[in-house]
């Protein structure tokens, strides 16, 4: 099976790291007609590493389990919506019968969705999708959902006591501002949280938008919090595992413990810092699951059929239309006392998430999970 990798233009916009070539793998040389039936996986960065380590690879596999002689390309925006819109222009003049999009930055993705839409190729949205445009369908795991999820177990922990003394004093970081992800999850999270706010239950001390949900911008925004408080943060209620990896690491720079909750979207330092006892929590999702889901609706959308009624079930405004939209289930994992905390990381092998081997590196390859564990 022949796979290939581009850049809007050049090697910077490739999905993974591998040798720029010319020849066969040039991008004007597959269109329609007679060539194979083209898709496009659009990844929106380098981070998340999900998207370039398990949803690309997966989507790929569940699309020739279904249709051997669909070709899918990857290409990696790099962060840029502009270069996105390039490697959507790029792969549209190159025959792509449909591009599955993960937004570089979906604030700014609306040009992307006009030119196909002009192009008459339909994009599947996938997971923090474009927005203010013609989408033929999205996937995505519930974002509101996923929030509610996340700040239900956090609000257990402020009424149990755990985290001391009312009020407590909560740090918040949320994702991208604007992203339709940041929005409903901190809806669902707010729908929770509000309450206990107006009661006086929680003070949140800080509260920031980490832009592009960037480890070092967390980390940047951590720094910031404990010197405005200083050092007088209860707890870190996070949005996802990048974002909870760069509160734990300015965290570490002044050699404090300060516990942090809001993991998700699992990445391997999230579960390992799980091991460790850094991170309490984590909202796992089976990416393998989501990409299949995206492969049976772009194939539809490849045949001129209609999104499968047995995936396809909600819709979503976009602020151009209600997009029908494929809602996924996620799972809460979170430690518990007295416990060892590889039965809560277990659920996310037993998904194939990751594996042992996987996990125990890093900070968590001394921990005593992984001595018993990774055989």
């Amino acid at each position: 099976m022949k796979r290939h990798f581009y850049g809007a233009i050049a090697c910077a916009g490739l999905l993974v790291v591998s040798a720029c070539s010319s020849g066969d793998d040039g991008a004007a040389d597959v269109s329609g007609g007679d060539g194979p039936k083209l898709v496009y996986f659009m990844a929106p960065n380098t981070t998340p590493t999900r998207y370039i380590q398990q949803d690309g690879p997966s989507f790929e596999k569940s699309i020739k389990a279904l249709d051997p002689s669909v070709e899918v390309r990857f290409v990696n925006g790099g962060g840029d919506s502009g270069q996105q819109l390039a490697q959507a222009n790029a792969a549209i003049a190159a025959g792509a019968k449909a591009l599955v999009v993960v937004a570089a930055d979906p604030n700014t993705s609306a040009g992307l969705l006009q030119a196909a839409e002009q192009a008459n190729v339909p994009v599947i949205g996938y997971e923090n999708p474009p927005i203010k445009g013609k989408l033929y369908a999205q996937v995505i795991f519930d974002p509101e959902k996923v929030g509610e999820q996340q700040a239900t177990y956090f609000a257990e922990q402020i009424n149990s006591g755990k985290l001391g003394a009312k009020p407590v004093k909560v740090a918040r970081q949320f994702g991208n501002k604007g992203d339709v992800y940041t929005t409903q999850m901190l809806a669902g999270q707010n729908k929770v949280l509000d309450p206990l706010i107006s009661a006086g239950d929680i003070q949140v001390v800080c509260e920031d938008y980490i832009k592009d949900w960037a480890p070092d911008n967390a980390t940047k925004a951590t720094e910031q919090c404990l010197t405005k408080t200083q050092n007088g943060v209860n707890v870190f209620f996070g949005f996802y595992d990048g974002i909870t990896a760069g509160i734990i690491a300015g965290l570490k720079d002044k050699n404090l413990k300060t516990p942090v909750y809001g993991g998700q979207n699992p990445e391997l330092t999230g579960l390992q810092y799980m091991l460790t006892g850094d991170q309490q929590d984590n909202v796992l999702k089976a990416f393998s699951v989501e990409a299949e889901a995206a492969a049976k609706i772009t194939l539809a959308a490849v045949g001129g059929q209609q999104p499968p009624a047995d995936l396809v079930k909600d819709t979503i405004d976009n602020g151009a239309m209600q997009v029908p939209t494929a809602k996924l289930e996620s799972t809460l994992i979170h430690l518990e006392d007295g416990k060892d905390p590889g039965d809560a990381v277990q659920k996310a092998v037993d998904l194939g998430i990751f594996t042992w081997a996987q996990i125990c590196t890093g900070p968590a390859a001394g921990t005593q999970t992984c001595k018993t564990r990774n055989k």
